[in-house]
Parts: structure tokens; C-alpha cells; sequence
């Protein structure tokens, strides 16, 4: 909105107009359009997915502490990339659900804190984990 105010001289005559700035908002700058941009082959727009897991024991778990990472270490093969630590009581079963990213195809899950126990499980084809710890 623009607002110009005059004055008139005591000789009745109406004075120039006050300099007044316009302010224009400036051109968003464009990149290539999607006809322009090349995508590698195996892309896709679904870079996250949510994948359930079901770990279920054979026998009352009084304390457990589950962590769920995403991937392993290459060198030392520790697991990294913590994504959930849990603790259950008296229960024989742990549900949950974890966005990861769509290119993960397993994940890491370590019962206790013993590495001996370290289980790399895969993520099936409906975003499911399954696996029975006896």
C-alpha cells in the first residue's frame, strides 16, 4: 500500500510530492527443472521408510535392555548409528517402529550390552523384522 500526503502553500498552491521508496520484492533464482537434472540409476523419492520390529524371547525376560543401531563399523565391527535403546521388564516380547533410511537393508539389534549377542537382522521386503531369541 502506498500513501501520498501533500501540502498546500498559504498561497493555495499544493507542494511537489515526497520522494517515497518502492520496495520490490526480487526474482527467486530457478535451478535446472527436473526435465534437466540427471538421476542416477536405482534413485528413488522414498529415502525413508518405517520398519517394524518384533523381537520376541523364548522365556520371561526379568530386565532386558535392547539397542537397535543401524549399521556396523567396518573396521572394528561395533555397531553404530544408535537409533533406539529400550528396557523391558517382565515381558517376553519388544515391538517397535523406526523411520531409517530407504537404503538400509539390516539392522543391528544388541541385547544387554553383549556384543557376543549382537544380531544383524535383515528388514524383509514388507518392512518387517522377525526374530526369536531362545
Amino acid at each position: 500500500m502506498m500513501l501520498f500526503m501533500g501540502c498546500s502553500n498559504s498561497d493555495g498552491e499544493e507542494d511537489t510530492e515526497p520522494d517515497v521508496e518502492v520496495h520490490t520484492e526480487p526474482e527467486p533464482v530457478l535451478g535446472p527443472s527436473f526435465d534437466e537434472v540427471l538421476i542416477e540409476d536405482g534413485f528413488t523419492f522414498d529415502m525413508q521408510r518405517t520398519v517394524n520390529i518384533n523381537i520376541s524371547f523364548s522365556q520371561m525376560q526379568g530386565f532386558t535392555e535392547i539397542s537397535v543401531y543401524s549399521a556396523t563399523d567396518p573396521d572394528t565391527h561395533a555397531p553404530i548409528n544408535l537409533l533406539e535403546k529400550a528396557e523391558i521388564y517382565n515381558a517376553m516380547k519388544y515391538t517397535s517402529s523406526l523411520p531409517v533410511a530407504s537404503y538400509i537393508e539390516s539392522m543391528v539389534v544388541v541385547i544387554n550390552g553383549d556384543s557376543y549377542a549382537e544380531l544383524e537382522l535383515p528388514i524383509d521386503k514388507t518392512n518387517n523384522i522377525h526374530y526369536l531369541v531362545e
